[in-house]
């Protein structure tokens, strides 16, 4: 049985022409329709790593860091805009901040 890929992490498959293919979800657009990209390699490796390359120029480098002392509320933003908003769909990501904004208000956006 084939391993499977973790979530995210885009798909490599072997297409008719016996090249590799991988390809990987980049965002949604606005009807909530996946937008993807996809690398040719003539190895799987080849493509494993040139796959790895598109997402990490795709998503860019974190500058923000979390920090032991930042309040709940700003760490909540952080964990929404940079491990949840690119993976969900604009409706989701509308309830999903709503959701959000009600539990930071709750006066723990203040507190370390």
């Amino acid at each position: 049985m084939a391993k499977r890929r973790p979530s995210g992490d885009g798909m490599v498959r072997k297409r008719e022409d016996g090249r590799w293919e991988g390809r990987v979800v980049i965002g949604y657009d606005e009807k909530g329709l996946p937008r993807t990209k996809n690398v040719l390699a003539k190895t799987k490796r080849e493509c494993q790593e040139k796959l790895k390359q598109l997402r990490e120029t795709v998503t860019g480098p974190k500058t923000e860091k979390v920090r032991p002392e930042m309040p709940f509320g700003e760490w909540l933003d952080f964990w929404y805009q940079n491990y949840v908003k690119p993976q969900i769909r604009p409706t989701t990501q509308a309830t999903t901040r709503r959701k959000s904004i009600s539990i930071s208000s709750r006066n723990w956006g203040r507190s370390p």
